[in-house]
């Protein structure tokens, strides 16, 4: 069947050369539109339930909303993990589905969950709303402003409400955009107690009159002979003035007004969150994208968008941009790219120093460009983005693609003079045909067994799959397309350009001259003693298997990004005011270094986001220039001057790492060692004993206990008898003590196309202010005024500021982050020291997260995967030499190339990260290929007769010089991603090293060992027909 190929394309060539320039074309326009990101989308598909339950204490959230939400959407279809908060008046609940959901199908299971349950929350919770669709790294920007004039906060934050976020959210792309910081217009009506009793009015009445000062009405169509006319009622206010001159109550012929017994004013709204912006107060909008969207295309149109209407700002308010995935992405694909056309240039220079002879390095260089870009329309073609992974696919391929067209062109090629110096020369374009179909086999099965060894790759589950998988499709396509392409273009392109080669030219070129002269009595010497041989990389082997267990692990290297984020928690119950102060005195530290060009603060959390910071929490953006040199050394510094901070915690890092911690345990730390168990004092208990362990162990920094402490809080307890004698019902009573603590919201005023909500509540003065709660006034039924501490309990108290649930179980966490260690090493002595320090009482248990728990999960799976893929290659060897001998002769590669790898990880920073276990993966592969070319041409030779020791010379020099090109162009097509380093090369730099170094050993070692091996047990392995007879048939 594959011989038909190669005919076909050696009779057809022009045709099989048309039809590769069209699908070279066709590659480059996929490429031109293709999106680019930085990553795959690393996040599991996830949906968010937020529900709003005003005034409820975190303990009532938990109870009352939290847990009948959770227990029905635990038992949702796909389910993984159902993780939730309950803090002051909020609940979020996260759940995250199997990877292979559909994100659109997850959201419709939750909401119709969410329908069942909807009934048994209380009435005055709000309805539970699913936050918008986006990803864990799907905030693209971040755009802070403020003022450096006369512009207020109040129309600061009404620039960036109505204008700006209205014109980003136009964008094509856009998911949502957040607002924190700043003030927000509202027309407040401010009721004082003192008039309430004066005026004998209850606070009831008041926002009753209030809902209705602000009513337009329809008065229906008046019809005459001649037309119809529109009948409107217009009732709407326009300003405070007009609210205070609304009628409560008239007592005789006196209307009591709005103004009678309140202050109408425009105010602010009560923070919950609040922004620094460079030292400022400010306001800052956090922009995410659509999971679908291109975020280079849609940050573009979203900076087109806001330098426009900065035009129309006023010329006070300052722009700044402090955050940008972009700059990441633009960066990290320039490097990789780099890197994949730097290769390419080192693999092109091997291949002509080796072939000296322009025609045979330009057909097998035409495997590069076809096989790469056929990776491509296979990638788009199944929906996935050009970024950093992808493109270190491709990368890692681009040295070996041209392999199996060089085993195909350099066999062509030496055929061919060997013809035209024969004395009855066939026809070239049969010689062609024989040469190609001659190493055929050698050629497919090589491919077959290095695209068996990165299959386990693709079995990845989890974050560390979503990450690795699009690397080994680019890998696996490039490296199938190339077969595809010297099964057929390859021979095609010979018979266009070799067709008239000629006799007697020379051989080998000097390259390879010289190489035999320095690899004759290497050779000769390990023929001479195969046994000393064998023993020695035998030894090799065993000692530098001493050193495997001496590396440290980790799951991914860090990121050398732009962009750093630190997350800072203050005592709870801290004030916002606190906090922002707090911020802009941290800032004032590192804000004038020169390497940083933004740092904003975002304190508490954003009305509409998913976060559910209190306000003691905060979180910086600090935006580094791109040429800064020692990232981490900045971070060190920035870490150390909030660690002075007496009562602060804080956790510091890059933005794709906090992301990808989140995504793996729902904290931002590469560590989160999780305490579960029923009672919160006891968790809280055990996780300080936890802490100061963790804080003990060498290479842990920004260790800290998830703060649930209790904090000040008034409890207003009815007193059911009372409100009954009294004739008030409970629900009218919570009703009352809304509006003047917490306020309500009884209408909204107009303003053009703006709009804002109108709002009832007491003097701040009397809000906090024990007594004047027990002496607010309360209607009954009997039109009676009553206290409210005749009817119930007014005592102050303390309750849990939020209370963290992980598959319905309560839990608390101490998390921590690695410096200066490896990860793996660190958890171990972690583990065996809290198993022996802390006693935990009966019911609860510690659960290890992070990143250390999703290294241990791709091991295992890689190590499984990997014992089955070696058991594959086994038989796949035996099937194709007919021979269990020759496939254990070609596997003693593998060792050959583990020592090499092993070493390399050793002198580059001893840490094995999961990418390196997928380089010695991939270096399994490409390493064995180069024992089948020396093993199947042992064959071929065997067959002519002559002495044992002379067929293995004179295979391993007839393949001396595919086998230097081809382990050359793998190892040279790596080196620049393996030495360079930089952004976007991170998790594929530890997978190049170890190509790099194995494949240093695995060649040098198989031109030697091979050899011997076959003078050992070569006699006999020729069991019956092999992948070379068929071309002798």
């Amino acid at each position: 069947m594959i011989n038909r190929f190669i005919q076909w394309s050696i009779n057809n060539r022009w045709i099989v050369a048309i039809l590769a320039l069209v699908w070279l074309l066709a590659g480059i326009y996929a490429t031109d539109t293709m999106p680019v990101d930085v990553f795959p989308d690393f996040a599991p598909v996830r949906v968010v339930v937020l529900t709003e339950a005003p005034g409820f204490a975190p303990e009532e959230v938990e109870s009352l909303v939290t847990r009948p939400l959770e227990s029905n959407l635990n038992g949702t279809a796909n389910v993984k993990v159902v993780r939730s908060v309950s803090t002051i008046g909020l609940s979020v609940i996260t759940i995250i589905f199997q990877d292979s959901t559909n994100v659109l199908v997850a959201r419709q299971l939750v909401s119709e969950k969410i329908q069942v349950v909807r009934g048994q929350l209380p009435d005055n919770v709000k309805e539970p709303v699913l936050a918008p669709m986006t990803t864990a790294a799907g905030d693209i920007l971040k755009i802070g402003l403020y003022s450096t004039g006369e512009t207020s906060s109040i129309d600061l934050r009404t620039l960036a409400d109505w204008t700006l976020r209205m014109r980003l959210m136009a964008v094509p792309g856009v998911s949502n955009v957040v607002v924190i910081g700043g003030d927000v217009k509202q027309y407040q009506v401010l009721v004082d107690p003192e008039k309430l009793k004066q005026y004998d009015v209850t606070l009831a009445q008041v926002v009753s009159a209030a809902r209705g000062s602000n009513l337009n009405t329809a008065g229906g169509i008046v019809r005459t002979n001649e037309k119809e006319e529109l009948v409107r009622g217009l009732g709407r206010i326009s300003s405070p003035a007009e609210i205070a001159e609304t009628v409560v109550v008239e007592r005789g012929s006196q209307p009591i007004l709005l103004g009678n017994v309140a202050d109408v004013k425009l105010g602010a709204q009560f923070k919950i969150g609040d922004a620094i912006v460079d030292g400022h107060p400010g306001v800052v909008l956090t922009v995410f994208k659509q999971p679908e969207a291109n975020t280079l295309e849609t940050t573009r149109a979203l900076e087109k968008a806001l330098t426009d209407l900065r035009q129309t700002f006023p010329k006070d308010v300052q722009v700044i941009t402090t955050f940008r995935q972009a700059d990441f992405i633009e960066i990290a694909v320039k490097n990789v790219s780099e890197a994949v056309i730097l290769g390419g240039v080192l693999v092109i220079i091997i291949l002509f120093a080796f072939l000296q002879n322009w025609r045979t390095a330009i057909i097998s260089l035409t495997a590069i460009p076809l096989s790469l870009l056929s990776a491509i329309i296979a990638l788009k073609f199944h929906g996935y983005t050009i970024n950093t992974m992808t493109l270190g696919g491709l990368a890692i391929a681009i040295g070996e693609v041209v392999d199996d067209a060089i085993i195909d062109v350099e066999n062509i090629y030496r055929r061919l003079r060997e013809n035209a110096s024969a004395a009855q020369p066939k026809s070239a374009l049969a010689v062609m045909y024989e040469a190609s179909a001659e190493v055929r086999g050698a050629v497919v099965y090589a491919t077959m067994i290095v695209a068996l060894m990165f299959l386990p790759v693709l079995s990845l589950k989890g974050l560390e799959g979503k990450i690795f998988t699009p690397l080994a499709y680019a890998y696996l396509v490039s490296l199938l397309a190339s077969l595809g392409v010297a099964l057929t273009v390859t021979p095609a392109m010979c018979a266009i350009l070799l067709k008239k080669t000629k006799g007697g030219e020379e051989s080998d070129g000097r390259v390879v001259k010289f190489l035999k002269r320095v690899y004759s009595p290497i050779l000769n010497f390990s023929l001479r003693r195969p046994r000393s041989i064998v023993a020695g990389a035998l030894l090799l082997f065993l000692f530098s298997m001493g050193n495997l267990f001496v590396l440290g692990t980790e799951f991914l290297p860090p990121f050398d990004e732009n962009n750093l984020i630190v997350v800072t928690t203050f005592m709870p119950g801290t004030s916002l005011d606190t906090t922002t102060q707090m911020g802009t005195e941290l800032t004032s530290h590192f804000i004038d270094k020169h390497e940083i060009m933004s740092a904003s603060q975002r304190a508490g959390r954003a009305e509409g986001g998913e976060d559910y910071g209190a306000s003691n929490v905060s979180e910086f953006d600090i935006r580094l220039k791109p040429d800064t040199p020692d990232k981490q050394r900045l971070l060190n510094h920035i870490r150390h001057e909030f660690s002075h901070v007496p009562g602060l915690i804080s956790d510091s890092g890059s933005y794709l790492q906090h992301r990808m911690d989140h995504a793996l345990s729902g904290v931002n730390a590469a560590i989160a060692v999780k305490l579960f168990g029923p009672d919160l004092d006891i968790l809280h208990e055990n996780a300080l004993k936890i802490e100061k362990v963790m804080k003990e162990i060498r290479g842990a920094v920004d260790v800290h206990v998830e703060q649930i402490v209790d904090v000040p809080q008034i409890s207003i307890k009815v007193n059911r008898e009372a409100a009954a004698r009294y004739g008030v019902r409970v629900k009218d009573l919570s009703d009352s003590i809304e509006a003047a603590f917490r306020g309500v919201t009884v209408s909204q005023v107009l303003e053009g196309q703006k709009a804002f909500d109108m709002y009832v509540w007491l003097k701040p003065e009397y809000r906090n202010n024990l007594n004047v709660i027990k002496s607010t006034l309360v209607d009954t039924p009997a039109n009676m005024k009553v206290p409210l501490g005749a009817l119930a309990a007014v005592t102050e108290g303390e309750s849990p500021n939020t209370i963290s649930h992980e598959n319905i179980s309560r839990r608390v966490v101490v998390q921590a982050n690695v410096s200066g260690r490896d990860l793996g090493s660190l958890i171990s002595e972690a583990k065996s020291r809290i198993a022996k320090e802390v006693q935990l009482p009966t019911g609860y248990y510690v659960v290890y997260g992070g990143q250390f728990e999703a290294q241990e999960e791709a091991s295992r799976q890689l190590g499984i995967l990997l014992a089955a893929a070696l058991v594959g290659m086994f038989l796949l060897l035996s099937l194709a030499f007919k021979s269990p001998k020759a496939a254990i002769i070609i596997m003693a590669n593998l060792p050959l190339a583990l020592v090499g790898g092993i070493w390399a990880v050793l002198f580059s920073g001893a840490v094995l990260s999961v990418g390196s276990m997928v380089g010695f993966m991939t270096l399994f592969g490409i390493s064995t290929r180069n024992g089948i070319m020396l093993v199947s041409h042992f064959n071929q030779l065997a067959e002519d007769g002559g002495s044992l020791e002379d067929v293995v010379r004179h295979s391993a020099l007839d393949r001396l010089s595919p086998v230097l090109m081809t382990a050359l162009a793998a190892s040279l097509g790596v080196l620049p991603i393996a030495v360079l380093g930089g952004a976007g090369r991170e998790l594929e730099q530890p997978l190049a090293i170890v190509i790099l170094g194995g494949m240093v050993t695995s060649t040098a070692l198989t031109l030697v060992v091979i050899p011997a091996l076959l003078k050992l047990f070569g006699t006999g392995i020729r069991q019956g027909e092999t992948i070379d007879d068929s071309s002798r048939k």
